[in-house]
Protein backbone atom coordinates (compact mmCIF):
# COMPACT_ATOMS: atom_id res chain seq x y z
CA UNK A 1 0.00 0.00 0.00
CA UNK A 2 2.86 2.38 0.80
CA UNK A 3 4.39 1.77 -2.65
CA UNK A 4 1.08 2.61 -4.34
CA UNK A 5 0.74 5.79 -2.27
CA UNK A 6 4.31 6.83 -3.14
CA UNK A 7 3.72 6.10 -6.84
CA UNK A 8 0.62 8.28 -6.67
CA UNK A 9 2.60 11.10 -5.05
CA UNK A 10 5.25 10.71 -7.77
CA UNK A 11 2.52 11.01 -10.41
CA UNK A 12 1.37 14.22 -8.73
CA UNK A 13 5.01 15.42 -8.70
CA UNK A 14 5.29 15.62 -4.92
CA UNK A 15 8.99 15.64 -4.02
CA UNK A 16 10.26 13.31 -1.32
CA UNK A 17 11.59 16.23 0.72
CA UNK A 18 7.97 17.23 1.47
CA UNK A 19 7.25 13.90 3.15
CA UNK A 20 7.25 13.46 6.91
CA UNK A 21 7.51 9.79 7.85
CA UNK A 22 7.16 8.11 11.21
CA UNK A 23 7.41 4.44 12.20
CA UNK A 24 4.97 2.97 14.72
CA UNK A 25 6.11 -0.36 16.12
CA UNK A 26 5.94 -2.54 19.22
CA UNK A 27 8.82 -1.99 21.63
CA UNK A 28 9.63 -5.71 21.61
CA UNK A 29 10.39 -5.64 17.86
CA UNK A 30 13.63 -4.73 16.08
CA UNK A 31 13.08 -0.98 15.83
CA UNK A 32 16.32 -0.17 14.02
CA UNK A 33 15.76 -2.77 11.30
CA UNK A 34 12.22 -1.51 10.79
CA UNK A 35 13.41 2.09 10.42
CA UNK A 36 16.02 1.05 7.84
CA UNK A 37 13.42 -1.02 5.96
CA UNK A 38 10.94 1.85 5.69
CA UNK A 39 13.64 4.43 4.87
CA UNK A 40 14.87 2.22 2.02
CA UNK A 41 11.34 1.63 0.72
CA UNK A 42 10.42 5.32 0.78
CA UNK A 43 13.81 6.51 -0.47
CA UNK A 44 14.41 8.96 2.38
CA UNK A 45 17.37 9.10 4.74
CA UNK A 46 16.49 7.47 8.07
CA UNK A 47 17.74 10.55 9.91
CA UNK A 48 14.91 12.58 8.34
CA UNK A 49 12.19 10.38 9.86
CA UNK A 50 10.17 11.70 12.78
CA UNK A 51 10.47 10.15 16.21
CA UNK A 52 9.47 6.48 16.21
CA UNK A 53 6.37 5.69 18.24
CA UNK A 54 6.82 2.61 20.42
CA UNK A 55 3.76 0.61 21.36
CA UNK A 56 3.95 -0.89 24.83
CA UNK A 57 4.49 -4.64 24.94
CA UNK A 58 1.56 -6.57 26.39
CA UNK A 59 2.59 -10.22 26.91
CA UNK A 60 -1.00 -11.38 27.40
CA UNK A 61 -2.06 -10.27 23.91
CA UNK A 62 -1.75 -12.88 21.18
CA UNK A 63 -0.36 -11.05 18.13
CA UNK A 64 0.29 -12.58 14.73
CA UNK A 65 2.56 -9.74 13.62
CA UNK A 66 5.75 -10.93 15.32
CA UNK A 67 9.11 -12.28 14.24
CA UNK A 68 11.80 -10.90 11.97
CA UNK A 69 9.32 -10.03 9.20
CA UNK A 70 7.42 -7.60 11.47
CA UNK A 71 8.32 -4.02 10.58
CA UNK A 72 5.58 -2.05 12.24
CA UNK A 73 3.53 0.56 10.45
CA UNK A 74 4.64 3.65 8.53
CA UNK A 75 2.77 6.93 8.70
CA UNK A 76 3.35 9.46 5.92
CA UNK A 77 2.26 13.09 5.89
CA UNK A 78 2.85 15.59 3.09
CA UNK A 79 4.13 18.94 4.31
CA UNK A 80 2.26 21.97 2.98
CA UNK A 81 -0.38 19.63 1.61
CA UNK A 82 -3.36 22.01 1.25
CA UNK A 83 -2.77 22.65 -2.47
CA UNK A 84 -2.23 18.93 -3.04
CA UNK A 85 -5.46 18.17 -1.17
CA UNK A 86 -7.37 20.60 -3.40
CA UNK A 87 -5.90 19.00 -6.55
CA UNK A 88 -6.92 15.53 -5.39
CA UNK A 89 -10.37 16.72 -4.35
CA UNK A 90 -10.87 18.39 -7.74
CA UNK A 91 -9.84 15.21 -9.54
CA UNK A 92 -12.36 13.18 -7.54
CA UNK A 93 -15.11 15.69 -8.27
CA UNK A 94 -14.26 15.36 -11.96
CA UNK A 95 -14.36 11.56 -11.82
CA UNK A 96 -17.65 11.46 -9.93
CA UNK A 97 -19.18 14.14 -12.14
CA UNK A 98 -18.24 12.20 -15.28
CA UNK A 99 -20.29 9.18 -14.23
CA UNK A 100 -23.68 9.23 -15.91
CA UNK A 101 -26.86 8.87 -13.88
CA UNK A 102 -27.57 5.46 -15.43
CA UNK A 103 -24.38 4.07 -13.86
CA UNK A 104 -25.37 5.00 -10.31
CA UNK A 105 -27.31 1.76 -9.80
CA UNK A 106 -24.16 -0.30 -10.46
CA UNK A 107 -22.29 1.05 -7.45
CA UNK A 108 -21.63 -1.03 -4.38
Amino acid sequence: MISVFLAWLDLLEVSRDRLHCRVMIHESADVGAAEYYWADLVGIDRALFGKTILKKHNPTTVRKNTGTAYRGCLGIKVRQGAALYRRIEGAWYGIVGAVSGSDLGNRA
